[in-house]
C-alpha cells in the first residue's frame, strides 16, 4: 500500500512539473495586469479563446505546455488568457478589434497594442513570432508615434509605407491608407512582393475600398500578381476585403450611394472567377438585403429580401445540388458500406455522416435562414411573419440545423404557435452539433425557459462566432 502510495505521489509531483514548465498565466482583472507588466517592463501576452473554438484547445494542449514555449513566454511577458465571449474578454476583445480564434495579442503597459498574430502553431513558428513581438517592443519608434504622425498630416511616401507596413505587422484594416498610398508606387515597386505584402495581404479583417485604387489594381492585374506569388489568391483576398468594407464602413455609415459600388465590385470579382450565373444574382442581392437591415431601412429592407429569396435563393439549381449530394454521400459512404472503413472506431464518422448528406445545400440553408432571421428581428406583421417561417422550414428540411430551428422558432412564437415553437427550440437545443457549442446551447435552453413564460427572445442563437483559424 505505502508503495503504491508512493508511486503516486510520484506521478503527482511529475504531472506538477510537466504543468509547470510551459506558459504560466496570471489571473486578475484587466487593469490588475497591465500594471503588471508596466511595473516589470513586460509586454502582456493575450490568448483570446473561445469555448467552441478548435484551433484554441489545440494550441492549450499541444504548444502552451511546452517548455521551450515557457521558457520564453515567462521570461518576457506577462501571460494572461481571455474568453472572446465572457467578462472582460467581451471588452478586450471588441478594443482590438479580434475577428478570429485564436488571436494572439501583445500589448504593452498601457494597453497599446504592440503586435498581433493568429492561428494555431506549432512550437518553432510560435516562438518566432514571440521573438517579433520583442523586437517591436524595443522598437524606439513605437505604433502610437506613427499613428499620431499620420494624423498630423504627414504624407511623404517613405513614411506611407512604413506606416502600413507597421499597420500590416499589426493586422489594422489600412484601406483609406493603402488608397492614399498607392498612386506614390513606381511600376516596379508594384511587382515588389515584400512591399506589396504590406498593402495586399490575407487577414479576417483585411479591407480594401470597393473600385478602389487597390482594387482596380489588383483585379486588372490578378494573373500576373497570382503566377509571380507577388499575391496569393488576389481575387479571394479582394472578396474578403470588400466585404469587410462594406460592413465596417458603407454599412455603419450609412453610405447609400456606396451600395451600387459594392455591387458593381463583387460582380466583377465574380466574373473574374467563372462563378456560375445564379450564384452572382443571389450573392448580388443578397449584400442589398444586407445593407438595408444593416441601416434599419425597413421599406426597402422588405421589398429587398423578398427579392434575394425569390429571385434569388430560389432561382438556384435546387434539384440539381440535391442530386449532387446524395451522389457524394453515397461516395462517402462507400466505404463503410465495403468494410474497408469503420464507422464504430471512426471519431469523425458521425459528424461527417451529417454534414455529406447535405454538402451544396448547407450553405442555402444558411442563407435562406439568414433571411428569416432577418425579418424575425425587424417585422411584426402576419403576412412578412408567415413568409419567413416557410423560408425557415425550407431551410431545416434542406439542412437540419440548430440555427434554423431556432429562428423556426422564434417566427412561430411571434405567430402565436407557442408549444410548436417551444418544441423547435427544444429540438435545436438537442442538435449534436452543439457538443462543441456549450454557449450556444446555453442560449437555446434559456430561449426555452422565457418562451415557457409567454416572453419573445431577444438572441434566438447568435454567440459571437467569427473564424477559426489554424496555420
Amino acid at each position: 500500500m505505502k508503495k503504491i502510495l508512493f508511486l503516486y505521489f510520484i506521478l503527482l509531483s511529475t504531472l506538477s512539473v510537466l504543468a509547470n514548465d510551459g506558459i504560466q498565466f496570471s489571473e486578475g482583472a484587466w487593469k490588475e495586469i497591465l500594471a503588471k507588466a508596466k511595473q516589470e517592463n513586460k509586454l502582456v501576452f493575450i490568448d483570446v479563446y473561445t469555448s467552441w473554438c478548435g484551433p484554441c484547445k489545440m494550441m492549450a494542449a499541444e504548444t502552451f505546455p511546452l517548455k521551450e514555449v515557457g521558457d520564453v513566454f515567462n521570461a518576457n511577458f506577462v501571460n494572461y488568457k481571455i474568453d472572446a465571449e465572457k467578462g472582460e474578454g467581451v471588452e478586450i476583445a471588441k478594443k482590438f478589434d479580434v475577428r478570429a480564434f485564436p488571436t494572439y495579442l501583445f500589448v504593452n503597459g498601457d494597453g497599446d497594442l504592440v503586435y498581433r498574430v493568429v492561428g494555431y502553431m506549432k512550437a518553432a513558428p510560435f516562438l518566432n513570432e514571440a521573438k517579433i513581438a520583442i523586437q517591436e517592443k524595443n522598437d524606439p519608434k513605437p505604433f502610437v508615434q506613427w499613428e499620431n504622425e499620420y494624423n498630423n498630416g504627414k504624407r511623404d511616401k517613405d513614411f506611407l509605407l512604413a506606416y502600413l507596413k507597421k499597420r500590416a505587422l499589426l493586422k489594422l484594416p489600412s484601406a483609406d491608407i493603402t488608397e492614399e498610398t498607392f498612386p506614390l508606387l513606381s511600376s516596379a515597386e508594384l511587382k515588389d512582393k515584400e512591399l506589396m505584402s504590406s498593402i495586399v495581404y490575407y487577414d479576417p479583417a483585411v479591407q480594401f475600398v470597393p473600385n478602389g485604387k487597390v482594387f482596380n489594381f489588383v483585379l486588372n492585374n490578378y494573373k500576373m500578381l497570382d503566377s509571380l506569388h507577388i499575391v496569393d489568391y488576389p481575387l479571394g483576398i479582394m472578396e474578403v476585403g470588400i466585404d469587410n468594407y462594406f460592413k465596417k464602413n458603407i454599412i455603419t455609415n450609412k453610405q447609400e450611394k456606396m451600395l451600387p459600388v459594392m455591387i458593381a465590385s463583387q460582380k466583377r470579382i465574380m466574373k473574374l472567377a467563372n462563378a456560375e450565373q445564379a450564384n452572382i444574382v443571389m450573392k448580388l442581392k443578397e449584400i442589398a438585403y444586407v445593407y438595408y437591415d444593416g441601416t434599419n431601412n425597413l421599406p426597402k429592407l422588405r421589398t429587398s429580401v423578398i427579392d434575394y429569396v425569390n429571385n434569388g435563393i430560389m432561382k438556384l439549381d435546387i434539384a440539381g445540388k440535391q442530386k449532387a449530394d446524395a451522389e457524394g454521400y453515397n461516395e462517402f459512404m462507400k466505404p463503410y458500406r465495403d468494410g474497408q472503413k469503420d464507422s464504430l472506431t471512426d471519431p469523425m464518422f458521425s459528424m461527417m455522416n451529417r454534414m455529406k448528406k447535405g454538402d451544396k445545400m448547407l450553405p442555402i440553408s444558411y442563407n435562406m435562414r439568414s433571411a428569416a432571421e432577418a425579418i424575425y428581428n425587424n417585422f411584426d406583421d402576419k403576412k412578412m411573419l408567415n413568409l419567413a417561417a416557410g423560408w425557415a422550414n425550407k431551410a431545416n428540411q434542406w439542412f437540419p440545423h440548430f440555427s434554423t430551428q431556432a429562428v423556426y422558432s422564434g417566427l412561430l412564437f411571434k405567430l402565436g404557435q407557442h408549444n410548436k415553437a417551444i418544441k423547435m427550440m427544444t429540438l435545436a437545443s438537442e442538435d449534436s452539433f452543439l457538443a462543441q457549442a456549450a454557449d450556444v446551447k446555453k442560449l437555446l435552453v434559456k430561449n426555452i425557459e422565457t418562451m415557457t413564460k409567454g416572453v419573445l427572445p431577444t438572441n434566438l442563437w447568435k454567440v459571437t462566432m467569427p473564424t477559426t483559424v489554424s496555420k
